[in-house]
C-alpha cells in the first residue's frame, strides 16, 4: 500500500512540475521578441559589409508609400523584387512607391546568419504532412519545397550574381550513426518514392563501407541517404538583388536601413490619401496603404496578435577551417584524385532522434568574384559553415528551451558553441586530417580566430507552432486594425478634390496631410489596403521564404497571369497546377502553387496552440 501510494504521489508531484514548467513556458512563448538588439553578434557571411549596409540611415523619410516592407531579408528582397519587376501602370497612372525598413543594417538578421543551406525536408516529414493534411497537400508542400533549388539558381542566373552569391547545385548527404534511425528513414524514404516517384529520381542510399570511406566520413557511420540540392552565400544573393533594385527603380524605391518599426497603428486623422497606416519609426512617421511584415523571429513585436503562434529561437552557426585533407579524394568510377571542396553538403544524424541533427556547407574555394556588383566580396578559402546543436549540447530539454523564446542575437550559447567547435573532426575522422593554419586576415578591422573556429554568432529563427509559414493578408482579428475604419476623404479621378469633401477641411487636414493629398496619387491596380505576412519558416527559411514572398506580392498586386513555380531537378517534372489559381483562394488572388495550409486565417490561427506545441516537443 505504501509503495502504491508513494508512485502516486510521485505521479502527481511530477505532472505538477509538468504543469507549472508548461506554464513558465507558455508566458515566455508569448512575451513580445522585442525590437531587434543594436548589438549582435557578426556573421561570417556579412564580412566585407555589403555597400548597401548603412543605406539610407540618415536619410530623410518619405511622408507616403503604396507599400512598407519591414524586413530586408530574403522574404523581404523578394517581395519588392516580384512587386517592383512586375507592377507595369499605364503613362497616366502614378508609378508604385515602396519602402523597405530595416532595424540594423541591410540584411543583417536571419538570411545573413543562416547555413547556405538550399536543403528541404522531403521523405523526413512526408508522412507527417500526409497524416495532417491528406497525400495531395502533402506532394504539394513537398514540390514548392523543391521548387526552391531551381527558383533561386534563375534567379541568381537573372541578376547576374552566380559568382557573386556561390548560388550552385551540390550532392547532399543524410548522414546516420544510428541503425534503428537510419532503418527508418530508408522506411521512410522507400513511401516517398513510392509516391513521389519524379521528385524521389536524384535519392540514393549508401551502405556500402568502401563508399561510406571514400566520403571521408567517421568509421561509426552506419549508412547514408544522398540526393542533390543547393547551396548559396545568401547575404550576397540578397544585397546584390537590392542594389539592381534601387538603381532600376531609384525613385520608386526606398530603403532605410538603421530605421526600427517601433509600432504600426490604424489612422484616425481623416486624410486625402488612402493610406489607412501610419508606420512609426524613430525618425518619422510614413503614410502606408500596405503593410508588410517580413520580420519571421520578431513579427509578434508589432503583430501582437502573432504572438506564441510565431515564437522566436536563437540558433547557433560558425565558420569553421577544413582539415588539411578534407576533402580530397581518389574517384572510385576512374581511379583518379578529385577534390570534392564546396560541392558538397552534409546533414548529421548522430543520435536516435531525426530532431537532433547538424548542418553543413562548404564555401567553394574561388578568387574575389568579378560578376554582379563584386565590391564587398572577398576570396573563399573552402570554409565549413557548420550550425545546429540545438539538441546536442548538455541537457536536451534544457538547452532547446534555452533557445527557445529568445530573440537576442547579441550572444551565444555556450555548451552548443562548444560542442559546434568539437564535432566536425569527429564526423570526418580520420579524413579531417591534420588542422590547417592560415595568416587571419584582417576584415573591417577584424581578425578571425587563429584555431579550427574561425567564426562564431547566433541567429533569430522564427518557429511557427503549427509547423507551417504564415502567408497572406491579416485578418482584421489578429492585426487589431480594420483599414476599412479609417476615416478618409478621396480625391476624384482628375485629381481635384471631391465635390461632397467638407467644408471644413482645412479644420480637418493639418498642412501637412493637405500637402500630401496633393503629391500622392495612390497607385491603381493593387489589391484593398490591408496588412501582410511572410512569415514563420520554423529553421527552414532557406526552401521556404522566398517562394512564400513571391507568393505574398501577386497577392498584393492581384495577378492575373502569376507565373508557374520551376521545374524541379527531375526533367520535365510540372509542379505547377493546371490553372493559375487554385479554385479555393482564386478570390484571395493566391497563386496556385502556393500550399492553403499555408494562408493565415482565423481558423487556422484559433487552432495554433502553443500549449500543444510545447507538449509534442
Amino acid at each position: 500500500m505504501g509503495l502504491r501510494f508513494s508512485k502516486l504521489l510521485n505521479a502527481y508531484q511530477a505532472a505538477q512540475n509538468f504543469s507549472t514548467r508548461l506554464a513558465y513556458l507558455i508566458d515566455k512563448f508569448s512575451a513580445s521578441p522585442g525590437l531587434p538588439v543594436p548589438n549582435p553578434t557578426t556573421p561570417f557571411w556579412a564580412h566585407p559589409l555589403s555597400p548597401l549596409a548603412k543605406h539610407g540611415a540618415e536619410d530623410p523619410l518619405v511622408e507616403y508609400a503604396d507599400i512598407v516592407i519591414i524586413g530586408s531579408g530574403i522574404t523581404g528582397t523578394a517581395i519588392a523584387r516580384t512587386i517592383l519587376d512586375n507592377y507595369h501602370p499605364r503613362s497616366s497612372e502614378k508609378p508604385l512607391t515602396v519602402v523597405m525598413l530595416e532595424a540594423r543594417d541591410t540584411c543583417s538578421g536571419a538570411t545573413a546568419r543562416n547555413g547556405g543551406h538550399i536543403t528541404p525536408w522531403l521523405y523526413h516529414d512526408y508522412l507527417d504532412l500526409k497524416d495532417a493534411y491528406g497525400s495531395q497537400m502533402a506532394q504539394k508542400v513537398i514540390r514548392f519545397r523543391l521548387s526552391h533549388v531551381e527558383n533561386l539558381l534563375s534567379i541568381a542566373q537573372e541578376e547576374k550574381l552566380v559568382d557573386e552569391s556561390q548560388c550552385r547545385r551540390v550532392d547532399t548527404y543524410d548522414v546516420f550513426f544510428d541503425k534503428g534511425l537510419f532503418n527508418e528513414s530508408k522506411r521512410k524514404l522507400a513511401i516517398y518514392c513510392k509516391e513521389l516517384p519524379e521528385e524521389s529520381k536524384p535519392y540514393r542510399i549508401i551502405e556500402d563501407r568502401e563508399e561510406i570511406q571514400h566520403l571521408q566520413l567517421s568509421p561509426l557511420v552506419v549508412g547514408c541517404i544522398a540526393t542533390t540540392a543547393g547551396a548559396v552565400h545568401p547575404y550576397r544573393l540578397v544585397t546584390g538583388i537590392l542594389a539592381r533594385l534601387l538603381r532600376q527603380y531609384s525613385t520608386r524605391f526606398h530603403l532605410y536601413s538603421n530605421t526600427p518599426c517601433t509600432s504600426v497603428e490604424q489612422s484616425s486623422t481623416p486624410s486625402m490619401v488612402r493610406a489607412p497606416y501610419v508606420v512609426k519609426t524613430a525618425r518619422g512617421d510614413i503614410r502606408a496603404r500596405h503593410v508588410v511584415y517580413a520580420t519571421n523571429g520578431w513579427t509578434s513585436h508589432l503583430l501582437q496578435g502573432m504572438r506564441s503562434k510565431i515564437v522566436p529561437a536563437r540558433g547557433d552557426m560558425t565558420a569553421q577551417r577544413p582539415g588539411q585533407t578534407l576533402g580530397k579524394y581518389v574517384d572510385i568510377e576512374t581511379g583518379n584524385e578529385a577534390d570534392w571542396t564546396g560541392g558538397r553538403s552534409f546533414v548529421f544524424y548522430p543520435g536516435d532522434q531525426q530532431s537532433r541533427y547538424d548542418y553543413l556547407t562548404q564555401q567553394p574555394p574561388s578568387k574575389a568574384p568579378t560578376s554582379g556588383s563584386g565590391k564587398h566580396s572577398l576570396p573563399c578559402s573552402g570554409e565549413l559553415m557548420f550550425g545546429g546543436g540545438f539538441l546536442q549540447g548538455g541537457s536536451q530539454e534544457r538547452t532547446f528551451f534555452e533557445s527557445v523564446g529568445v530573440s537576442d542575437d547579441s550572444s551565444w550559447n555556450f555548451s552548443i558553441a562548444s560542442y559546434l567547435s568539437g564535432a566536425l573532426g569527429l564526423y570526418f575522422e580520420p579524413g579531417w586530417g591534420r588542422e590547417r593554419i592560415e595568416e587571419t586576415e584582417d576584415v573591417d578591422g577584424r581578425k578571425w580566430g587563429q584555431g579550427r573556429l574561425k567564426a562564431h554568432w547566433s541567429g533569430i529563427l522564427g518557429f511557427s507552432v503549427d509547423d507551417q509559414p504564415w502567408v497572406g493578408r491579416v485578418p482584421a482579428k489578429i492585426a487589431g486594425r480594420n483599414p476599412k475604419r479609417t476615416p478618409t476623404l478621396y480625391q476624384a479621378s482628375e485629381g481635384s478634390v471631391a465635390e461632397k469633401a467638407s467644408d471644413d477641411l482645412d479644420s480637418i487636414l493639418t498642412e501637412k496631410t493637405r500637402k500630401m493629398s496633393i503629391s500622392f496619387e495612390p497607385a491603381s491596380g493593387l489589391a484593398p489596403e490591408g496588412e501582410w505576412i511572410a512569415a514563420g519558416y520554423t529553421g527552414e527559411g532557406m526552401p521556404h521564404a522566398w517562394m512564400c514572398g513571391t507568393a505574398l506580392a501577386h497577392m498584393i498586386l492581384q495577378t492575373r497571369k502569376v507565373p508557374p513555380l520551376m521545374p524541379t531537378q527531375s526533367e520535365g517534372l510540372n509542379v505547377s497546377a493546371s490553372e493559375d489559381y487554385s479554385e479555393s483562394a482564386s478570390k484571395a488572388g493566391v497563386p496556385a502553387w502556393l500550399p492553403e495550409v499555408f494562408l493565415i486565417t482565423e481558423e487556422r490561427w484559433k487552432r495554433a496552440d502553443v500549449g500543444k506545441w510545447i507538449t509534442n516537443i
